[in-house]
């Protein structure tokens, strides 16, 4: 009757294209491309074969973009970063992550690494965790240093020995020594000669021992170890170390120091760092939890061979901060991604 054709707006959520699909469906192919078990092309596949029509990989790729748009605006991984900063127990590790041959070569990039920073509570009982993912082209302290987390960061940090962390000690207020991979070392120790290193298993018992104590404590809600029970502990420990030293200071080795002579004269060194946990039960005595973390991005690895750019890396490591972290705190991922695209992200 007017003489004009009238367009209505398209509804909340819905994009112009060929091909439209609603918030739910969005936010599935989000949430599985999110993960670190299916790459785009296996998301667009399943997706395809779920909905009954073909779906490109370019739309899942753009779910990915949108979703981290989305969380970029909203400011989530520097809140996540502040957060974490405030704690006063977190953990820190670290995993090759294979780019292409291309992106290889770009500058800054010869040796692509994931990072994770988290706190520990689900490890010591004491709640939700936070759980932050970042990538660079390397592994050196300066990369680290970029992420803008451990250099404000006045806490226990709990972390293996890697050399591009020990920088931070001055000014923490504690290491932990990851002891899983201290029980390793003197596993090995031991197995290099039985007799002569008997020393490592008799260290090693007594942290398996405080372990156990601590663990036993925190579980029944308690605040203090035996603490003349964890003295002879201690005690044992010190004298096994004494004699990893005297036994291996001439024993021959084909090149440098016995391997048995170098681990008891680190673990003297820093027996502080060793036996930290026994006097705070928020701090667990492992590494654990951040090495579990991390082992999606290996999984990732093994599935899609390998990242195209360090950017889209990046990107993975930032939706994975979000969907993990909004898990561990009762969000359902797929709620949380649609609560993003809405401008109203989980925080």
């Amino acid at each position: 009757g007017c003489g004009h054709a009238t367009t209505a707006g398209p509804p909340a959520g819905v994009r112009g294209g060929p091909t439209c699909y609603g918030p739910n469906v969005t936010a599935a192919a989000t949430l599985l491309a999110g993960q670190d078990v299916l790459g785009i092309e296996r998301t667009a596949d399943l997706m395809s074969a779920l909905l009954g029509v073909a779906v490109s990989t370019g739309f899942i790729s753009s779910c990915l973009t949108r979703l981290d748009d989305a969380l970029t605006t909203a400011g989530f991984e520097p809140a996540l970063k502040t957060a974490l900063r405030a704690q006063e127990v977190v953990g820190t590790d670290e995993t090759p992550a294979p780019l292409t041959d291309a992106a290889g070569r770009e500058p800054g990039c010869p040796n692509p690494h994931v990072y994770t920073v988290r706190t520990m509570r689900a490890y010591t009982r004491g709640g939700a965790d936070l759980v932050w993912y970042g990538a660079a082209g390397d592994r050196t302290k300066s990369s680290i240093s970029a992420f803008g987390i451990l250099d404000d960061f006045r806490g226990v940090l709990v972390r293996d020995d890697f050399g591009g962390y020990v920088g931070y000690d001055p000014v923490l207020a504690g290491v932990q020594q990851c002891l899983a991979h201290v029980l390793r070392y003197l596993d090995d120790a031991h197995t290099i000669d039985p007799d002569a290193q008997a020393w490592a298993r008799q260290v090693a018992d007594a942290l398996r021992t405080a372990i156990h104590e601590v663990n036993t404590a925190r579980a029944a809600d308690g605040t203090v170890v035996d603490a003349e029970l964890l003295g002879r502990l201690r005690r044992r420990y010190d004298r096994g170390v004494a004699v990893g030293i005297s036994t291996n200071l001439s024993r021959p080795w084909p090149q440098g120091n016995h391997p048995g002579l170098q681990l008891a004269r680190r673990l003297k060194r820093k027996a502080h760092q060793v036996w930290l946990f026994t006097t705070r039960l928020d701090v667990p005595a492992t590494n654990n939890g951040s090495e579990s973390a991390i082992r999606g991005f290996k999984l990732a690895a093994k599935v899609q061979g390998c990242w195209r750019t360090l950017a889209t890396l990046q990107r993975h490591c930032r939706i994975r901060s979000y969907l993990l972290s909004a898990r561990n705190h009762g969000r359902r991922p797929i709620d949380a991604i649609r609560d993003a695209l809405s401008a109203k992200p989980w925080m």
